[in-house]
């Protein structure tokens, strides 16, 4: 018979029933984590295909922090086994610290034994480990035959010049080569329109038929509303090599145009209202839109004079340069690599990244050059050229100009792709 429960009181559950719900709970957990367990995927082991008169391959990638121990440990390799890999490697030049992930790794199997291994780090180069009856293991480095084959890339601007190759098929290293050839003579920033025509003579490596990557660019030509642009490599007896315009003129400035490479102008240098105080006043550089992360180059050789934070540019760099030049990069979410005042630092060179430090709307670079102490504005700055090619090689380089130019000249034919 139940006991009565007075008003305002809790009713307890009698303490008969407890244990043996609470063994219940703990037994349907029990078996649903050894559901769990046995339906979890387990690492392969021996051959894909466990024949004993058959040849097998299997494989797998680096991922994440993998080493190459990592994926024969998941590939069910004896401590020992995995140690004698190395070992045999070891006697190679197979370069431990440059394995990354991607780099894969591909198991023989003859019969039931493994009987050897292919650790590749790009399609080209790999190193072969074999194993004797005994199981002692032989490394071998090998390289795949590549095929080069010049390649015309040509087009019209639609949107950008990026989005136009790239969705063309072609890579964005292609682009970033091409952009820097010509990045002293036109801003890809702000100077692009649709229907600009472009040219790449470039080298392309193919390797069982299959696209790797381009090597060098030859020649390059942008015909658009801001002018013909052409440039062509040449490489001197001494080994010096640049790119010129056809008057032998190097496209290579002491100054850069813009410290990043492709990005968009989203405040002119110049007076606007400000985005924030909304107070109307003199903008002394240019702003641009990019990424937060986008590294940010130095546009000339000089010494950093400033690395810190600058109240409303946040993060702040200032490079002094040759000739009474000034550059400074504001808003950076960090700086580069060992940029601290007092550093010299290279054309090209990464003093920073893209960010919203300080007084920002948003990820974006505040760009400024002062020229002999007076902001001045950066897209209008006109630097000297590098030095030209030698009169006494000119011939050459003409008739370099010549095959170069037949070349992007010639009809286009089927994709190299």
């Amino acid at each position: 018979m139940n006991e009565p429960v007075t008003v305002g009181e809790t009713a307890r559950p009698r303490r008969g029933w407890i244990a043996p719900a609470v063994a219940g709970v703990v037994l349907v957990g029990g078996v649903l984590l050894l559901v769990l367990t046995l339906s979890r995927p387990r690492p392969r082991c021996g051959p894909p295909v466990p024949h004993p008169d058959s040849t097998s391959f299997g494989g797998s990638a680096l991922r994440g922090k993998d080493v190459l121990a990592t994926v024969l440990s998941r590939w069910c390799l004896s401590p020992k086994r995995i140690d004698s890999v190395y070992a045999a490697l070891g006697k190679t030049d197979f370069g431990f610290r440059s394995m990354k992930p991607g780099d894969s790794v591909t198991f023989e199997y003859r019969g039931l034994k493994l009987a050897a291994l292919e650790y590749r780090k790009d399609p080209v180069t790999g190193y072969r480990v074999e194993f004797d009856s005994s199981g002692a293991a032989r490394a071998t480095k090998f390289t795949r035959p590549v095929d080069t084959v010049r390649a015309v890339v040509r087009g019209r601007v639609e949107g950008s010049l990026w989005n136009t190759l790239v969705e063309s098929g072609e890579r964005p290293s292609l682009v970033v080569k091409f952009a820097e050839i010509l990045s002293y003579e036109i801003d890809f920033l702000t100077e692009t329109n649709d229907g600009d025509s472009f040219e790449i003579l470039v080298d392309k490596y193919f390797v069982d038929s299959v696209f790797w990557r381009e090597g060098r660019v030859h020649a390059v030509r942008y015909k658009g509303r801001v002018g013909d642009f052409a440039g062509f490599y040449f490489r001197t007896p001494s080994g010096h090599w640049d790119y010129y315009n056809e008057k032998g003129q190097s496209l290579r400035k002491t100054v850069l145009r813009s410290p990043l490479t492709f990005a968009n102008v989203t405040s002119h240098f110049g007076m606007r209202v400000h985005p924030i105080s909304r107070v109307y006043r003199m903008h002394q550089g240019v702003d641009y839109g990019a990424p937060t992360g986008t590294p940010v180059a130095a546009i000339a050789d000089g010494t950093v004079t400033r690395a810190g934070w600058n109240n409303g540019w946040g993060n702040f760099v200032e490079v002094r340069h040759a000739g009474g030049l000034v550059s400074g990069y504001g808003h950076l979410s960090r700086y580069g690599p060992g940029i601290k005042a007092g550093r010299s630092v290279r054309q090209g060179q990464t003093v920073g990244y893209v960010g919203s430090t300080g007084v920002s709307t948003g990820p974006h670079l505040h760009f400024q050059i002062k020229q002999n102490g007076k902001f001045v504005n950066p897209l209008k700055v006109i630097p000297p050229r590098a030095e030209p090619v030698p009169a006494k090689l000119m011939p050459d380089f003409k008739a370099a100009v010549a095959a170069f130019r037949a070349e992007l000249a010639a009809p286009p034919a089927d994709s190299a792709r």
